[in-house]
């Protein structure tokens, strides 16, 4: 009876196989986990934000910068400017908004009026005049800014909106624009004391009609706001 030899295992190959496997592993974890890492952030972002909280936001921009950085590290920079940071520029100016440098908004966003991302543009603008009138007591000088460069804005912003968004995701648009719209409306949120929602200027109020903080009723018109028209989200009333 004849037996077969047994071949002596190949270890240099099973141990260049487990290494390609091991590096392979890391090629795709150690990134998976990374940008897992980076939308937490994001996210921790986006509810700092929404919070006014400006002390989390820069903390938040920290985290961002760390990151940007590490992709420089790994040669991944332009991989990381397609995909996870295209809304960077707007998270600058967003937290500067939360700390009331309006001027610095306006020179951070000046040049990307078109993106729909821009809107605190405008909103910088109304809060300059606001702080203008409450320097000086004078309702004409930024009351006139509001009716003319500010709707302007405001309109541009709501027209950028709905370019790419629903009707109902636009409605801080619609109502900023439709007080711009409105000299009395305009000028009471101009006299507003004390500190107002950060996106939509002019206070919410509960009506019977309408209920607590409703949005305005159906976009006429298609959809899409007509030049000819002024107010077009409907008339509100600010209390």
């Amino acid at each position: 009876m004849e037996t077969k030899a047994v071949k002596p295992r190949s270890w240099p190959k099973l141990f260049v196989k487990l290494l390609v496997l091991a590096v392979l592993t890391v090629a795709v974890v150690v990134p998976s986990l990374t940008v897992r890492n980076f939308c937490n952030h994001v996210g921790k972002f986006n509810f700092y934000l929404r919070t006014g909280d400006s002390v989390g936001t820069k903390r938040e921009l920290a985290q961002f910068h760390y990151f940007y950085t590490l992709s420089a590290k790994w040669h991944i920079q332009w991989l990381a400017d397609k995909y996870l940071f295209t809304d960077s520029p707007f998270y600058e100016s967003a937290d500067t908004f939360l700390t009331g440098n309006w001027q610095e908004v306006r020179n951070q966003l000046k040049d990307k009026t078109d993106d729909p991302r821009s809107y605190p543009y405008g909103l910088a603008k109304f809060r300059q005049a606001q702080a203008e009138y409450q320097a000086t007591h004078k309702i004409k000088p930024p009351l006139n800014f509001v009716m003319t460069e500010v709707r302007q804005d405001f309109e541009r912003d709501l027209r950028n909106c709905l370019r790419v968004s629903e009707y109902l995701d636009c409605f801080d648009r619609v109502w900023n624009y439709d007080l711009a719209s409105n000299k009395n409306d305009a000028e009471e949120a101009l006299k507003q004391p004390g500190k107002m929602p950060g996106f939509i200027l002019g206070p919410l109020k509960e009506n019977e009609e309408d209920g607590p903080g409703k949005p305005p009723g159906d976009f006429p018109y298609g959809g899409r706001l007509d030049e000819k028209q002024s107010g077009v989200g409907g008339q509100k009333k600010r209390p």
